[in-house]
């Protein structure tokens, strides 16, 4: 590798399987660098992982190089994200690691890295770590690896967690889908919402290694909404692959992304005179969440995209909850991380203690149409960099003036530039987003 290689992305380390940086290797060196250079000796760091066919064999040999460079090591199994995030926090770990890719396909996995207190680490401790990775050099072990056995007991204390909430909310009476995304919620999720559902219904819950968000998820919902509409069903849920995200279906089967949902916590919890707090969302998003909570007094400032940034903001203004469109929503009440069953819990909860459904709650926030396109490139940053393409963006900004917005971005997880137009009209958004990423993509 060369100095200018970027390994952190928005989330941690991801690439695709077999292609430097998500090898075997890789995994082993990253588990050496990180015992070597972060942790004390003894050190115990928890490693767990989503349930993507190699996800286990990565898992290995980041353990395996962990040990040998003077660390210990506990697997957590299969666990979603918060949960590996969770009991890093509870727990005498000092770091936390999950191999996971979260809402990409089978085909890719990574890296996501957690410090001693559950959070995500900063971006100078990722730059340190990182040159620490570039700078020294890879050795190759020179045996044979076996997976660890599991520790079930943290894991076990992360379940006993979610099931005190849901047993603080009780039975709802409500008819609830949930869809795990064959990820790392499939075993767990039907623990929590038993307790509080009067019917349950599961979709996405049988991973076999190569299904993870395949036609199902937070990033593929046509699959619960028509589940929601089959069963006649109050409410659909749906998580990404590590389960660090969420997004919700209502009664008519109509999606209810994060900004919705922030709103609606927002105006459950923040409205008091006593609670001296706002929102952070991002550049992401939808405009009219910032009207909805203007209307109600709740303050509100955007960030960068990725849900490390909106942590870091709502640290800095000691807030409590923010998120992204995605439904990568963290409500510092329940958890510091993104949690899709807790937030799902939180959601339930709002529902029951208001008796009006999700459709009704989140009524009042105008959402503007807002379309996404994505432009493929090895190097989505140079390519917005490239005169030609910022003169385009700044044109088609120009012609949509005060009738919408125009955000294009580099992926941080994936090679592509992404292109998002928001709009007062539904057809003049997908017309400025097909005609920038065509003018975006002739110009490459």
């Amino acid at each position: 590798m060369t100095e200018d290689v970027r390994l952190f992305g928005t989330d941690g380390i991801r690439g695709r399987v077999g292609s430097d940086p998500i090898t075997p290797l890789f995994a082993y060196h990253l588990g050496r660098v990180l015992a070597t250079h972060t942790l004390a000796p003894n050190a115990l760091v928890y490693v767990g992982r989503d349930t993507r066919q190699s996800s286990l064999e990565l898992e290995t040999f980041l353990a395996h190089g962990i040990l040998d460079g003077g660390a210990r090591v506990d697997s957590l199994g299969v666990l979603p994200t918060p949960g590996v995030s969770y009991c890093t926090k509870v727990g005498p770990a000092t770091l936390g690691i999950v191999v996971t890719a979260s809402h990409n396909p089978h085909g890719y996995n990574g890296f996501k890295l957690l410090g001693e207190d559950g959070a995500k680490l900063d971006n100078d401790a990722e730059y340190q770590i990182e040159k620490w990775l570039l700078d020294s050099d890879r050795k190759s072990p020179d045996r044979r690896f076996v997976a660890l056995a599991v520790a079930h007991s943290p894991s076990r204390d992360y379940v006993a967690m979610l099931e005190a909430k849901a047993a603080q909310i009780g039975q709802t009476g409500l008819r609830i889908v949930v869809d795990c995304a064959h990820g790392a919620t499939s075993e767990i999720a039907a623990q929590a919402f038993g307790y509080v559902a009067k019917d349950l219904h599961f979709i996405g819950d049988a991973p076999n290694g190569t299904n993870i968000n395949e036609e199902v998820g937070s990033t593929s919902v046509d699959a619960v909404q028509r589940s929601v509409s089959e069963l006649d069903a109050n409410l659909g849920i749906t998580f990404d692959g590590d389960g660090d995200r969420v997004l919700f279906i209502d009664d008519c089967g109509n999606l209810v992304g994060g900004d919705q949902v922030l709103y609606l916590l927002a105006k459950r919890h923040l409205t008091s005179n006593s609670s001296n707090s706002g929102v952070v969302g991002t550049v992401m998003s939808n405009h009219g969440l910032q009207i909805a909570l203007d209307e109600i007094g709740i303050p509100f400032v955007r960030t960068d995209v990725g849900d490390k940034n909106v942590y870091d903001e709502l640290m800095s203004r000691e807030w409590r909850l923010g998120g992204e469109p995605s439904g990568h929503l963290i409500w510092r009440n329940v958890a510091d991380t993104g949690d899709g069953i807790l937030i799902g819990l939180s959601v339930v909860e709002a529902i029951h203690r208001a008796g009006l459904s999700l459709r009704q709650l989140v009524a009042s926030v105008p959402m503007m149409p807002q379309v996404q396109r994505n432009v493929p490139s090895p190097n989505p940053s140079a390519l917005l960099q490239k005169p030609g393409v910022s003169e385009l963006i700044a044109q088609f900004s120009a012609l949509i003036q005060a009738d919408g917005r125009i955000l294009v971005r580099a992926s941080g997880t994936e090679p592509l530039l992404r292109v998002m137009v928001e709009h007062h009209e539904a057809d003049e958004a997908n017309k400025f987003a097909d005609e920038l990423t065509n003018a975006i993509s002739a110009a490459t």
